[in-house]
């Protein structure tokens, strides 16, 4: 059964435009809550050694603070920017280490292999990024929504299942597997526009 709707993505302003405000510090808790994991995610697949996140997160996140409030919307989008934040942070870091001779080899292949790579591929590889981490956060908020049965129906839809065979695997009516797959769907979309709403804007 649907348990109601996410409405605090319709009454509130944009994440963005409140984290600028440097005296909002819950709004900056909430831009962390979302962002850092984003990038925690981004540095994995940049192949950063796993004993560099943390303070890789914490000099990108330093950035982003200092300077959220001169990003400007008109100029670039906000993935755009964030791109740009994230690869010259990790070449500055492992550049600093190359100074104090603790960056490894493979380290310092990384740091000149961003140094060579254009911005528009690291952002055009965020982008994707981003698309999958949106979309899994909208099936987190689904999953509080919907019941677990409603949920599997569209989860294996979207897997590629047709209707007959969700039917036949969950022992439903064909109807039924309309229903609740359209009802998810519908609201899936939903929260990942307002997600994006609310997180780039």
């Amino acid at each position: 059964m649907e348990r109601g709707v996410s409405e605090e993505w319709e009454t509130r302003h944009s994440l963005l435009i409140r984290a600028k405000d440097p005296s909002n510090e819950e709004a900056w808790a909430e831009f962390v809550t979302y962002y850092e994991k984003f990038i925690y995610h981004l540095l994995h697949r940049l192949n950063i050694n796993a004993d560099d996140f943390y303070d890789l997160v914490q000099d990108i996140l330093v950035k982003l603070w200092k300077n959220l409030n001169s990003y400007e919307e008109r100029r670039a989008k906000f993935r755009s920017w964030l791109a740009f934040v994230v690869r010259n942070t990790v070449y500055d870091y492992f550049d600093r280490e190359k100074r104090r001779n603790k960056a490894l080899r493979r380290e310092h292949e990384i740091a000149n292999h961003l140094r060579e790579t254009p911005v528009t591929e690291v952002e055009a590889m965020i982008e994707k990024e981003w698309i999958i981490y949106v979309t899994d956060l909208a099936m987190q908020r689904m999953e509080k929504v919907f019941s677990g049965k409603a949920i599997r129906v569209f989860s294996l839809s979207l897997d590629g299942m047709s209707v007959e065979q969700i039917a036949e695997q969950l022992n439903l009516q064909k109807t039924s597997v309309y229903t609740l797959r359209n009802r998810v769907k519908a609201r899936y979309i939903k929260e990942i526009h307002a997600l994006m709403g609310q997180l780039e804007r």
